[in-house]
């Protein structure tokens, strides 16, 4: 992939390419603060080691001078005799110094780069013999102008000197400022090489721990595009470090809750589609009877008439208990709280089966204490209770229903047991599940969604419905809070 192609698809955005921008830059960052830090340092450490060693050399010039100048005549041959000792001397000083003997005002030999202008030598001779005038001594002279005509400071050392036997003359070592710090940019340039080494060294470590903590990211990354796809069959494994493996887990759990709601959903819409059928199968052949002439008497018109009605009726209860439960699942329904009184809704909803034919006088008992009131939904308790009802009459077979509410306190307890024939094991782990009727349901006329709809309902008003174990009898409890909306949870929490 081209750079121009990287960019645009951002790669270099990645993990991977900022930790080895992050440690190059920090490498470099680091470098030339050093850098900055040590050339401001050395420049002090440089000057006085320079001084010291300046002065050691004119101390040991100085010696030189007097010892040969006893033996040796003055005029000509004297001064270059000095003048190849200062040569000599010259040899073990750092590059760029020089060496002047002075005697009385005039230069009698000099060594390396010293200018021969008057006027230079004659403040370097003036100022050398301020410094030197107790001894050697070394310091600094300001702004002196060298060769090119550009001043500059110079480190110069000064010892007296008994040039040919006479005192007066006086030596003289020194070099500018510039050529001192020459030595500290050498050391720099030196110290280049290690740090490009360094930088080099963290780009490396950098791109290996970026692909150290990417490959399980892309592993991850792996996992829910193929969720993304709609494949939910591969587990998210594997074993990864700190966060990286509560972000695995958190993604195995999706995935997990994904596929049942996936699983829940096609179930959903496979049974609410086989229970549809049914009714509109009945629909459409009595309504063709009716409109073909084959039901040619009254008596067959109105027994299919009959039919259509029963069958109509039958799916709008499906269609309004889907309706109902798709608005649960919106999380968006806001209950409406007042105060209802429970022991009332239980006795009018017993009334009504039994004024509907489902129940024989007396079968259905409720116990409630008078005034039992609670803060809720009056609809949604209404529906719960029904619901309940309508299921222990149905299942329960001949023997009795009874029904019991009582406060405990904060809560609202509500149980509804049943006889007939008890639930099978499989039959009691999945009978709040939608569409689902069991061994002995799939023999009534139900949809299966009463009791799905009672654990919606319960869950929007903030409680619980459980199927109570033990029995016979069949008991579900329902618990609710009783004091209002501080008590209920917010749908979708």
């Amino acid at each position: 992939m081209s750079l121009r192609a990287r960019l645009r698809a951002g790669s270099f955005r990645s993990i991977r390419w900022r930790l080895v921008a992050a440690f190059a830059g920090v490498s470099l960052l680091t470098l030339v603060v050093v850098g900055v830090m040590f050339y401001a340092l050395l420049g002090g450490y440089v000057v006085d080691r320079h001084q010291d060693l300046l002065l050691e050399q004119v101390a040991e010039v100085a010696e030189q001078v007097e010892g040969l100048g006893e033996a040796l005549p003055t005029g000509v041959v004297g001064s270059r005799v000095v003048w190849a000792l200062l040569r000599a001397d010259l040899r073990v000083l750092p590059s760029g110094a020089g060496i002047v003997v002075f005697r009385d005002g005039e230069v009698v030999a000099k060594a390396g780069p010293v200018p021969g202008r008057d006027e230079y030598l004659q403040r370097l001779r003036s100022e050398a013999a301020k410094l030197g005038a107790d001894g050697p001594a070394a310091g600094v002279i300001s702004s002196v102008s060298g060769r090119s005509g550009r001043r500059s400071d110079l480190l110069v050392a000064a010892a007296p000197v008994d040039l040919f036997g006479e005192s007066g003359a006086m030596a003289v070592v020194m070099m500018t400022r510039e050529a001192a710090f020459a030595a500290r940019t050498e050391i720099l340039r030196a110290l280049l090489i290690p740090g490009v080494i360094a930088i080099a060294l963290a780009i490396l470590v950098g791109w290996g721990l970026g692909t150290w903590m990417t490959r399980p990211l892309r592993r991850l990354s792996a996992s829910a595009r193929r969720m993304a796809q709609g494949s939910y069959d591969q587990p998210v494994t594997g074993s990864y470090s700190g966060e990286v493996q509560e972000l695995a887990a958190s993604m195995e759990t999706m995935r997990t809750e994904v596929r049942r709601s996936e699983d829940s959903l096609r179930g959903f819409v496979a049974s609410a589609a086989h229970e549809l059928r049914t009714p509109l199968t009945s629909i459409q052949g009595f309504s063709q009877a009716l409109l073909d002439g084959t039901a040619a008497t009254p008596e067959q018109r109105r027994r299919a008439a009959a039919a259509v009605y029963r069958e109509s009726t039958r799916l709008r209860r499906l269609v309004d208990a889907l309706l109902t439960l798709s608005r649960y699942d919106s999380h968006e329904f806001r209950p409406n709280l007042s105060s209802v009184a429970v022991d009332v809704l239980m006795a009018e909803e017993a009334e009504r089966l039994v004024e509907a034919g489902l129940a024989e006088p007396g079968r259905i008992m409720v116990e409630a204490a008078p005034d039992t009131r609670v803060t809720t939904d009056g609809d949604m308790l209404r529906q719960v209770i029904a619901n309940l009802l309508r299921n222990a009459v149905e299942y329960g077979g001949s023997d009795p229903v009874t029904a019991r509410a009582w406060l405990d306190g904060r809560e609202l307890k509500l149980e509804v047991a049943n006889g007939g024939e008890p639930l099978a094991p499989e039959d009691r782990a999945r009978i709040f599940e939608r569409f689902y009727r069991g061994r002995v349901g799939r023999q009534t006329d139900g949809f299966g969604l009463g009791l799905a709809l009672v654990w919606e309902i319960c869950e929007v008003l903030g409680g619980s419905v459980e199927l109570v174990e033990g029995g016979p009898p069949t008991r579900f409890r329902v618990t609710l809070p009783s004091e209002g909306p501080s008590a209920v949870k917010t749908p979708g929490a």
